[in-house]
């Protein structure tokens, strides 16, 4: 049987977890929260195709929703108390559909949860997306992706290849460096969208001419 000391013993070790847990705040400041933006494409012709755009993988340690920095030694790390507002792979998906869909050269875009049928399909790669810390104390913003179009129909592999784009920061502060990434992510983009456009115009004119799918 406990004496009536160890009960109270056991009370009071109770009540301070209790006050540690729930009844202080949290002295941490709040994240800030980035995105990156759809750069703006030239139109062009009209193709007849339906694309449906899918990130498959990312390189280590990008999964997340957190702003990657890159160190001599091979060492990978983070910014304090900032954050994308979306994970990588999720905001460029978003960032490349929105990018592709504002060039009205194909008849839609969607991601891989879209409803409806797509002619090809754009898988993605997200190789870089970080700040380059390894040449010097203000970083360079470097962004790789990897890409595959293919033909839905009968899954043909039409054209792979990877766009790499870099951008300095104009000082070593989060806001400009997030712009560089912003930057870099958008000629990445442009350089991704004319090789797709191209690819697909190219399977378009070896295919022969009939009724759009239903």
């Amino acid at each position: 049987m406990k004496s009536p000391n160890a009960a109270m013993t056991v009370l009071a070790a109770g009540l301070a977890v209790s006050a540690c847990t729930g009844g202080f705040k949290n002295s941490e400041p709040a994240p800030v929260i980035y995105r990156i933006t759809a750069p703006e494409l030239a139109g062009g012709e009209l193709l007849a195709a339906d694309l449906m755009v899918a990130v498959a993988t990312t390189a280590p340690g990008l999964d997340n929703y957190l702003i990657a920095t890159r160190w001599p030694g091979l060492r990978l790390d983070y910014y304090a108390n900032a954050r994308w507002a979306a994970a990588v792979p999720d905001m460029t998906q978003s960032a490349v559909i929105e990018a592709l869909q504002g060039t009205r050269r194909l008849r839609s875009v969607q991601g891989q949860l879209g409803r409806f049928r797509a002619t090809h399909m754009l898988t993605l790669e997200v190789l870089r997306f970080e700040a380059d810390y390894t040449a010097g104390a203000v970083p360079v913003a470097r962004v790789t992706l990897a890409a595959t179009l293919g033909r839905q129909s009968d899954r043909q592999v039409l054209e792979s290849w990877s766009v790499a784009a870099q951008e300095q920061a104009s000082a070593n502060r989060l806001t400009e460096v997030v712009a560089a990434l912003d930057a870099a992510f958008g000629q990445a983009a442009t350089e991704l969208a004319a090789r797709s456009f191209d690819a697909i115009g190219e399977d378009l004119a070896r295919q022969p001419q009939g009724p759009p799918p239903r």
